[in-house]
């Protein structure tokens, strides 16, 4: 089982209008810390980490065309495999630059909604991929910038306006599939490795995985 660890958490330095910068967090010496290997891929932009007790993927099918902007999308599956409820909320997430120890949290709703594409993003964020997955497992309502993709045959809108539901409790057998978004980190997007972290009340353990944003 390949399931990344991290134990040992410094104080927050400081707070940036858009988002959280801290820190970065230590690694137990005894176990390796995988920042230069990303995870391993079920798709060309689907990156994900699986265990017995957690599955979290991460799609940068749509990050890859938000180079130039303040905000970037990063669709995340988070599915709940134990017998423990996990409370999910904003403050769970957290985009880290290994290089840099740069530290990112959620962008704000109302300054996503100004920035545009949401709609586009949602029809990137490679959820046919994670059909066999997800099989056996119940979809739990996160809806953290008020939107929700259908899953839809053929032709026609697959998108519906939803009221933003951003603190959840997960439980056994269930999944969040939502697009969140970050303030883009400084210096160039594309090609560069970034993990997503997920800590939260209920994990045995903190949960990150390692991915690159690809050229387009």
């Amino acid at each position: 089982m390949r399931l990344p660890l991290m134990v040992t958490a410094l104080l927050l330095t400081g707070l940036a209008a858009a988002g959280c910068h801290r820190r970065s967090e230590l690694p137990d010496p005894g176990i390796p810390y995988p920042s230069s290997t990303t995870s391993e891929k079920l798709a060309t932009f689907l990156f994900k980490e699986e265990g017995r007790l957690y599955l979290m993927t991460v799609s940068v099918n749509a990050t890859r065309f938000h180079d130039k902007d303040p905000f970037i999308p990063i669709s995340v599956a988070l599915a709940n495999k134990t017998g423990t409820p996990l409370q999910i909320h904003r403050e769970s997430f957290t985009l880290v630059d290994p290089v840099s120890g740069a530290r990112y949290g959620l962008a704000g709703v109302e300054e996503v909604r100004r920035q545009g594409k949401m709609l586009y993003d949602l029809r990137l964020n490679d959820q046919e991929h994670l059909g066999m997955k997800l099989d056996g497992l119940h979809r739990a309502e996160a809806y953290f910038y008020g939107v929700e993709r259908l899953a839809t045959r053929g032709f026609g809108e697959d998108i519906r306006q939803r009221l933003v539901i951003d603190n959840v409790e997960l439980h056994s057998f269930q999944y969040i599939l939502d697009t969140l978004y970050f303030p883009r980190p400084e210096g160039e997007l594309l090609g560069r490795t970034f993990e997503l972290h997920v800590n939260s009340k209920g994990l045995q353990q903190p949960l990150f995985v390692v991915f690159t944003v690809p050229e387009k």
